[in-house]
């Protein structure tokens, strides 16, 4: 081996090692957001206030009757659908083969882009509770009304689609590609017919069938700890 060859392999080995120590750091992060993510979700859906109806009125009267409650579940629901966001890009690297790639690819996409616009709709919370406590209630829904209305909201509010249909496909991926069974998309599909189904004054059995729908999220997390363990 001459000099330079050496010296390149001894450069070389402590990149090698400190590119190991990133990618461990980045997979341990995805698994702790995928896990965190839909705990904060559960915890803000179990800490909504209660609301008698799904109609404008008994909304906002729910948001105004407890402003603690209001804030905190909107805190909680913001933070857990940013790292559940950001959690959802490293599924992708569980599915090793072809078999779930794409449905984990465009699922990792979809839901990233619509946790990360929903995210930044619970802030109608604090509007919304605030117009309730400010203004007869009659006037706070048709604001709120009016502000649903927006010609633009649409391309806005529109993504939360995404991201159901992206935690659908994460599901079918992982269960195609052997991380988990078939028994987790049984599940997403419950929660969601569940959503539809269940009435809003049920407020945390819809909370609870909510957070359910990121179960897979979790399950990625756990399954990436658990990979990261096998590797050590």
């Amino acid at each position: 081996m001459t000099p330079l060859t050496h010296n390149a392999t001894a450069t070389a080995q402590p990149l090698t090692e400190e590119t190991d120590r990133t990618r461990r750091f980045l997979r341990r992060a995805g698994g702790a957001a995928l896990i965190s993510g839909p705990v904060l979700i559960f915890g803000g859906m179990m800490a909504c206030p209660p609301q008698a109806s799904d109609s404008t009125v008994d909304y906002i009267t729910s948001l105004a009757r407890d402003g603690f409650l209001t804030q905190l579940s909107a805190m909680l629901l913001h933070y857990g659908l940013i790292l559940g966001a950001l959690g959802a890009l490293a599924v992708p690297g569980l599915v090793r083969g072809r078999k779930g790639r794409w449905p984990a690819l465009l699922g990792a996409l979809a839901t990233a882009i619509g946790l990360l616009n929903v995210s930044g709709a619970v802030r109608d919370d604090w509007w919304r509770m605030v117009i309730g406590q400010q203004f007869p209630i009659d006037v706070a829904a048709r604001v709120s009304d009016t502000v649903d209305a927006s010609a633009f909201m649409p391309l806005w509010s529109g993504t939360t689609l995404l991201a159901f249909l992206g935690l659908l496909s994460l599901s079918v991926a992982l269960a195609r590609a052997g991380v988990a069974g078939w028994w987790l998309t049984a599940v997403y599909l419950a929660a969601f017919v569940g959503m539809m189904v269940i009435p809003v004054s049920l407020t945390y059995v819809v909370g609870t069938a909510f957070a359910l729908m990121y179960l897979p999220l979790a399950v990625a997390g756990v399954r990436t700890f658990q990979r990261e363990r096998a590797t050590v």
